[in-house]
């Protein structure tokens, strides 16, 4: 090997840890403006991820495991974000599905973020299950991967519990309690995020919903959430959605056929751009 080659592959490690190392950097930042728990599924990204006290599909592992309860049917899902706030080392792809048993529902999900040189892969299963008509509780389990290229790689398991309550025919409360367990992670046994979850669903028409929600990070202050969801000719759903610390907003559209839904969300940040994402869900009736 000449010299022109060392510098060659020397110059690609460098320029390879400075990605890595850029991509540390600004993890905090992400994962205060919505990256680290920015959620997955496209129609709870359009409604602002104020999604805990809906939570009735594939990704309810990631709002609150409760809404399981209630699914009735088979469903499958794939998610994908090719490029979030514009940087392709940001990608995720995930796919989940539902279970449905006598006594519960199960759902199972895996999902990859990042590119070669940082990756996170994580695998959910949740459950829940009807403790009455109006109550139901559900649990999920988060067995988590993070693996730099250079610096090794670390793994940890995230207990999640949540519930969901009818008040009245048209309004549900629910609630989550994410990482009950106080996981902490890597040499310097950093504690992960702790965030509790409130909100309520009010289903103005049996066409349209409001849903409302406050999120608080135990190291952060509360986060406010606000979504509105319109169905338009039984076959097309538009989906609006505001929050704040730090302020975003949000919209997606979703377009139903034959069993089969393809939605669409985007939301905006004030200071890392514009995110896309997509989804394909698929409904198979008992």
């Amino acid at each position: 090997m000449n010299n022109i080659d060392i510098f060659s592959n020397s110059h690609k490690v460098r320029a390879g840890s400075l990605r890595v190392l850029l991509l540390i950097s600004i993890l905090p930042l992400a994962a205060r403006s919505g990256f680290e728990k920015n959620g997955r599924g496209a129609r709870a990204i359009g409604l602002a991820n104020a999604y805990v006290a809906i939570a009735d599909d594939p990704w309810a592992v990631y709002y609150n495991p409760a809404g399981l309860a209630w699914i009735s049917s088979f469903q499958g899902a794939v998610f994908f974000s090719p490029a979030q706030f514009g940087m392709s080392e940001l990608r995720t792809v995930c796919a989940g599905t539902t279970l449905p048993m006598s006594f519960c529902t199960g759902d199972l999900v895996i999902d990859q973020f990042g590119y070669e040189l940082y990756r996170e892969t994580s695998v959910a299963l949740g459950f829940g299950m009807s403790v009455n008509e109006w109550i139901a509780l559900g649990a999920a389990t988060h067995i988590n991967r993070v693996a730099i290229e250079g610096y090794g790689a670390s793994s940890r398991v995230v207990f999640d519990v949540g519930g969901i309550a009818s008040i009245t025919e048209n309004v549900r409360l629910g609630w989550c309690w994410k990482n009950v367990t106080q996981t902490s992670v890597g040499v310097q046994s950093e504690q992960l995020p702790q965030i509790m979850s409130m909100g309520v669903c009010y289903e103005i028409t049996e066409y349209s919903r409001l849903t409302v929600e406050l999120e608080k990070d135990i190291r952060y202050p509360v986060i406010k959430k606000f979504g509105y969801e319109q169905q338009l000719f039984d076959v097309l759903s538009v989906r609006l959605g505001i929050s704040d610390n730090p302020d975003k907003f949000s919209c997606g559209v979703g377009v139903r056929a034959l069993g089969c839904e393809f939605s669409y969300a985007g939301y905006s940040h004030q200071q890392l751009g514009w995110t896309h994402q997509i989804e394909v869900s698929v409904s198979l009736s008992p």
